[in-house]
């Protein structure tokens, strides 16, 4: 479909998808401008700055650099070391997608006057109901959606996803067809971008200051709060974990994190396992047809090979009930949990602990991610 006179604000980072999905949406029609964030290093060491500006400017397209970096720091990698000073497990990711990466792009596309906003994520999006979601990419290896659970109506309204409909092995081939051959042998990375490919662990011990309580070693304790070993800082671990705990009894893991007194709590690797959960921190769709009384695919997890849970949905007062077909082991504080019909995206939410301070979130939103 040709698209003339339409112009499209695209996220470039220099990488093959990002870069694939300029050549897509030019080659439709589009007007496209790129745009490259800098998060959180400098230019000069931004990786792939430079193959973005050289690209757009092969492809004679204009971009724009925004140093969004100090709102990074403080919305994205504070949030980050907070929740791990918790006893949580956070996911960046979705944390900048929803507070960094959308809202920027979306405030530079209303400046430029850009009907639409895209990126280089394998994801679909479709129409239902007058309302737009989000569905799993083709390339099931590839596939980002999970990520994205939380974007709202306004910008999934404006959000093109030129990929989506591609495996990663036919983007590496368009980039050859395009004449950027070498665009698809780019090594890609799939770690936490100001992790750098370092250990978070790492990356605490150089945050927080060496004196920090959160980085002393504790007590690990029984269900019957005896001592039976120490651990070497309470965010290094998370739950369900077995390694890194010595004189732990065979059969168990970590079952609870005390930051408040730097302790760990080590338990059955059964007594984890969680029939429901509730939610207060959750985004769901107005649209009951699409959950009341529906069987969904539930997903704990993002980038790995765990499977998927069924369940169902239930709405109180009290928060979003999520009843699990059989029991889900090991959620963790701070991780998402996102509902999905027909691989289509119809809510999500922040698994949460006992002693969350938050306020909770109920949003019925028109949208889901």
């Amino acid at each position: 479909m040709i698209q003339g006179g339409k112009t499209v604000l695209l996220g470039m980072s220099g990488g093959t998808d990002s870069s694939v999905a300029a050549m897509l949406l030019k080659d439709q029609g589009y007007k496209v401008i790129g745009v490259t964030l800098l998060t959180w290093a400098a230019k000069d060491a931004l990786p792939g700055l430079s193959d973005a500006q050289k690209l757009a400017a092969n492809l004679e397209i204009p971009h724009h650099i925004i140093d969004c970096r100090s709102d990074f720091k403080e919305k994205v990698i504070q949030y980050f070391v907070d929740d791990y000073l918790r006893g949580y497990t956070p996911n960046p990711c979705i944390r900048c997608n929803e507070t960094i990466k959308w809202k920027y792009l979306l405030n530079l596309a209303d400046q430029l006057g850009c009907d639409y906003i895209a990126t280089g994520h394998y994801v679909i999006k479709e129409q239902h109901n007058g309302l737009f979601y989000i569905r799993k990419g083709k390339d099931p290896a590839k596939d980002q959606s999970y990520f994205l659970w939380n974007l709202d109506q306004q910008v999934l309204s404006r959000a093109l996803f030129p990929l989506g409909h591609y495996y990663k092995t036919e983007v590496k081939e368009l980039a050859g067809q395009f004449g950027y051959a070498t665009l698809g042998s780019k090594r890609e990375t799939m770690s936490i971008c100001f992790l750098n490919n370092t250990n978070y662990r790492d990356f605490l011990k150089e945050w927080l200051p060496a004196n920090h309580p959160a980085l002393a070693p504790g007590p690990v304790k029984n269900q019957q709060g005896i001592v039976i070993g120490s651990h070497e800082g309470y965010p290094f671990y998370t739950i369900g974990q077995k390694r890194g705990i010595e004189g732990i009894p065979g059969g168990q893991c970590v079952v609870k994190i005390h930051p408040e007194d730097n302790s760990l709590q080590v338990g059955p690797t059964q007594s984890i396992n969680s029939p429901s959960i509730q939610l207060t921190h959750f985004m769901l769709t107005k649209d009951t047809s699409l959950w009341h009384q529906k069987e969904l695919l539930i997903r704990v997890r993002g980038y790995d090979k765990v499977p998927g849970y069924n369940g169902t949905l239930s709405l109180s007062d009290a928060g979003l009930t999520v009843t699990f077909t059989q029991p889900v082991w090991a959620l963790c504080p701070g991780q998402s949990i996102v509902f999905y019909l027909d691989d289509m995206i119809i809510g999500g939410g922040i698994v949460t602990g006992n002693n969350d301070q938050l306020a909770g979130i109920r949003e019925q939103l028109a949208v889901i991610s």
